[in-house]
């Protein structure tokens, strides 16, 4: 093919790739409204509870039994055996009277030096003092807020969204908790609880918690009822989570579950 036909469709074919080059980008742009990160397996929110009744020993064992969860080589073992082998998961600590603070900001864990990042941000917050501003009142229905705000904000997609609670007590402050539950719920949030009360208080403290907070698919409430015992229900739970993210979600709740009582991992 020769002469003034050839040159046309030369020209043509060049206009052609010029368009795909100019539009490629467009498509590897995140959908309006979509978060731009990387999809995770799931995204968690852990909120530890800073009211005058956690003393600082158990606030110093909520961190370090995060902590040692995180760096768990079975923790790890389930992120990377997930769908997309990574979760999203952000701290944060509440009392009352609105005090609440950010201590991990969004961080995706994949690999150990990662879930290292995580701890090392938690220590350093206990390090500087950063519980100094909170107040004595628990308010759970802040807690439960104050999660779903950062669920929400979350700058990357996952396919199911954690919020933890965990806590000594029930509600002394603020509005009832289970409206702040059925919002988060509304959200399509599943809430679980992790329970480190003392003694008769804990049958007290767990019903509340199934009645106001818990909630979604495999909600589960799990109780720790010594401080030695802590550790372990924490990389307990994570462990459910992360295996409850992949079984298929029902709407309505009907798979949600109770975990009574701890029982200790077997290494």
């Amino acid at each position: 093919m020769t002469g003034p036909l050839f040159r046309l469709l030369f020209r043509l074919s060049a206009l052609l790739l010029a368009a795909v080059c100019v539009s490629a980008p467009a498509f590897a742009q995140p959908l309006p409204g979509r978060p731009a990160g990387p999809e995770t397996d799931l995204n968690m929110v852990v909120a530890l509870d800073r009211s005058e009744s956690v003393d600082l020993a158990e606030r110093t064992a909520q961190n370090e039994s995060l902590a040692a969860a995180l760096t768990d080589p079975r923790f790890m073992a389930a992120v990377k055996g997930g769908w997309q082998g990574r979760i999203g998961i952000a701290v944060l600590t509440w009392s009352s009277f609105n005090r609440t603070q950010v201590v991990v900001p969004w961080t995706v864990i994949a690999e150990r030096r990662d879930a290292d990042a995580v701890v090392a941000a938690l220590r350093d917050y206990q390090a500087r003092g950063g519980d100094v501003e909170h107040r004595p009142q628990t308010d759970i229905a802040l807690a439960l807020g104050a999660g779903v705000e950062l669920l929400d904000a979350a700058p990357f997609p996952a396919t199911k969204r954690i919020l933890n609670v965990i806590s000594d007590g029930i509600d002394n402050f603020g509005r009832e908790a289970f409206v702040d539950r059925d919002e988060a719920l509304a959200h399509g949030i599943t809430i679980n609880g992790l329970v480190h009360a003392r003694g008769s208080a804990i049958p007290i403290v767990e019903r509340f918690f199934e009645r106001q907070v818990i909630g979604g698919p495999y909600a589960f409430v799990l109780s720790t009822p010594t401080p030695e015992s802590f550790t372990g229900a924490m990389l307990r739970k994570m462990l459910l989570e992360i295996a409850a993210a992949g079984r298929s979600s029902r709407p309505d709740g009907s798979g949600s579950l109770r975990v009574p009582a701890y029982r200790p991992m077997r290494g």
